[in-house]
C-alpha cells in the first residue's frame, strides 16, 4: 500500500460501553457518556483515529477501515438517532444523554482481505463514496445463503469456473478443478455484484475470489435472496441442460 502520511499520533477507542454510527458523509459519530475518560481523552487530543473491522472467522474477515482526523462535539441526526436505537436497542433518552463527538477524518486508509488490497484514500473521495444499502442486513443473509445452498454454490462455482476455463481467464488451478471438487461460499454482495469464493474441496488456506457483476443488482435483504434464488434455479437449469 502507499505510505503513511505525517500525521500526529491519534487518541484510539476501544472496548468500553461508547455507541456510535456513520452519518452521511461516512464521518462516525460517538455517544460517550459525559464525563468518561474516553470523552475526556477526545477533548483534551488534536486527533483520533477510529478502526471498523469486519467480524472475525466472517466471509470478509480481515477488511478494516481506519480513520484518522479531528473530533467535535456535533448534534445526533434524527434519522441516525432511530437507526441506532434500532440496532443497539438504547432508549431515546439513553441516545440523547450521552455526549455525541463527529470524528472529520483527514486520513482514510481502506484494507481490503478479499482481494489482497491496501490504499490511503483521500477524504474527499472517501466521502463520495456510496454505501452498500445492503451493509446492515448482509451478515445474516450470507450467513443464511452460505449455510442452506452449499450444492447450489458449488454448482455455480462449476458453472463459472468452467466458463472461465473456456475464456482463458486467469483462476489457476481453480479453473482447471472439475466441477465436483469445488466448494464455494458467497463473500460479499452489493447492488453491482458479488463476489464468490472457490476452493477445491478438501484444501484449505485462502479462497480465490471471483467478481460476478449483475445487470440489476439487489438494493435489499429481499432483493438479494430473491436473486440468488433465480440464479441457483436458473444454473440447476442449465445443468440438467434445460435451457
Amino acid at each position: 500500500g502507499a505510505g503513511s502520511p505525517s500525521r500526529p499520533e491519534p487518541v484510539r477507542l476501544a472496548g468500553g460501553d461508547q455507541i456510535f454510527g456513520v452519518d452521511e458523509d461516512g464521518s462516525p459519530l460517538f455517544g460517550l457518556r459525559p464525563g468518561s475518560q474516553a470523552a475526556l481523552d477526545i477533548a483534551a487530543s488534536a486527533s483520533v483515529s477510529f478502526a471498523a473491522h469486519a467480524p472475525t472467522g466472517g466471509a470478509q474477515a480481515g477488511c478494516a477501515v481506519t480513520l484518522l482526523g479531528s473530533a467535535a462535539e456535533a448534534e445526533l441526526p434524527a434519522e441516525l438517532a432511530k437507526k441506532l436505537a434500532r440496532q443497539t436497542g438504547v432508549g431515546k433518552e439513553e441516545l440523547e444523554g450521552r455526549q455525541w463527538w463527529r470524528l472529520a477524518p483527514c486520513h482514510v486508509h481502506f484494507t481490503d482481505a478479499l482481494h489482497a488490497r491496501d490504499a490511503w484514500v483521500s477524504p474527499d473521495e472517501y466521502a463520495a463514496a456510496q454505501s452498500n444499502p445492503l451493509a446492515e442486513s448482509l451478515g445474516a443473509v450470507l450467513a443464511k445463503l452460505n449455510a442452506n445452498h452449499a450444492a447450489d454454490l458449488a454448482r455455480l462455482a462449476g458453472m463459472l469456473q468452467g466458463e472461465a476455463a473456456e475464456a482463458a481467464a486467469p483462476l489457476g488451478e481453480y479453473a482447471a478443478a472439475d466441477e465436483e471438487t469445488l466448494s464455494a461460499e458467497i463473500l460479499s454482495v452489493d447492488p453491482d455484484g458479488f463476489d464468490l469464493g472457490l476452493r477445491p474441496a478438501g484444501k484449505g488456506g485462502a479462497i480465490a475470489p471471483l467478481r460476478i457483476g449483475l445487470r440489476a443488482g439487489p438494493q435489499t435483504r429481499e432483493e438479494t435472496l430473491s436473486i440468488f434464488s433465480k440464479l441457483f434455479q436458473e444454473t440447476y437449469a442449465r445443468q440438467q441442460g434445460w435451457q
